[in-house]
């Protein structure tokens, strides 16, 4: 059996994690990011493949990162927690 796109599992997960948020649950998503050489910092969510947004440093890692979920999910952005990682080396 073949395993899923990486699309297919981001449109999984985002059903189920909408599902959640419904029901009263609080998902808690991981952020990483890499700072890139024009001093932008490329931020990605681990719970979320596929999906990334840049913003101009890393002061808007943590907003960029709650926006980009409350985004992709279509939820309110206080309906769940955002753990900020140390950036990875880019």
């Amino acid at each position: 059996m073949r395993a899923g796109s990486s699309a297919d599992r981001l449109r999984t997960r985002v059903r189920a994690d909408r599902q959640r948020i419904a029901t009263g649950d609080r998902p808690r998503y991981h952020a990483t990011w890499v700072m890139c050489s024009d001093g932008a910092a490329d931020v990605t969510i681990l719970e979320l493949p596929i999906i990334h947004l840049f913003v101009p440093n890393d002061l808007g890692v943590p907003d960029g990162a709650r926006g980009l979920i409350a985004g992709t999910l279509a939820v309110d952005a206080a309906s769940f927690d955002v753990v900020i990682q140390e950036p990875t080396a880019g």
